[in-house]
């Protein structure tokens, strides 16, 4: 295995902007893209709430083939390659990117010492308002003083961005200082937590959450956790936007 260089990308919404409402779809699919199973279930989802936004982590591609995103834009930011495939995170929509940048951790995972990584990208709201979306995979066995030095390390690549924003992803929170790290994280960006109404179907380790969906200057108009019949490890979260 070994790192990748480039993006896999595919941008066809260029002249679209979000708009003033939008929904997002956030979910890790354990690698598990390939899988008939996952991709009824996916189209399930799209066809029923029309997503803006899908925010996927573990994705898989073939290197062979092309990705099959139901029409959406998408950039595809890996973190391993094999001969066959790709892996690592996607972001697809249906709006204008702006401008996109990846961020690969700078310690490798202790088990099998690979990179984790983040996409950065910027979509436009109005033609005065640019979102900046983070698709994150957060590093997992490393010392918490490594995890919390990847995050501080994100926080510097994303501060400077004034207006909307949107951190969502599996941040492998599975200890309480790794929860105290990434409110530390949320609370320096202003950002403010999705909260859900029933979290029975969260993926929780511990009794600690590790997928979320943080934001500032939008109004959250609607969120739920939506249970995926253990296609992956983890259950996919939505959340519907408005601008202020």
């Amino acid at each position: 295995m070994f790192i990748p260089k480039s993006f896999v990308k595919s941008l066809k919404h260029q002249e679209e902007s979000l708009g003033g409402e939008f929904s997002l779809l956030c979910w890790n699919v354990a690698k598990l893209t390939l899988e008939r199973s996952y991709k009824e279930f996916i189209e399930s989802l799209i066809q029923s709430h029309n997503f803006d936004l899908l925010l996927l982590q573990e994705v898989k591609k073939s290197l062979s083939l092309e990705l099959d995103i139901y029409d959406y834009s998408y950039i595809l930011s890996p973190n391993i390659e094999t001969k066959k495939h790709v892996f690592g995170v996607m972001s697809a929509f249906k709006s204008s990117c702006e401008d996109e940048f990846t961020l690969l951790s700078k310690k490798r995972e202790l088990r099998y010492a690979t990179h984790k990584v983040s996409l950065i990208t910027h979509h436009k709201i109005t033609d005065d308002e640019v979102l900046l979306v983070v698709n994150l995979h957060a590093i997992n066995f490393v010392h918490n003083s490594h995890f919390k030095n990847e995050l501080d390390y994100l926080y510097d690549s994303i501060s400077h961005h004034k207006g909307a924003m949107i951190v969502a992803g599996d941040f492998n929170t599975w200890n309480i200082k790794r929860v105290r790290f990434m409110e530390e994280f949320t609370q320096n960006l202003s950002l403010k937590k999705v909260e859900f109404s029933d979290e029975k179907h969260l993926k929780k380790i511990f009794t600690n959450s590790i997928d979320y969906i943080f934001y500032r200057d939008l109004n959250v108009t609607y969120s739920e956790v939506i249970n995926s019949k253990k296609i992956s490890d983890h259950n996919p979260i939505i959340a519907k936007f408005s601008t202020l």
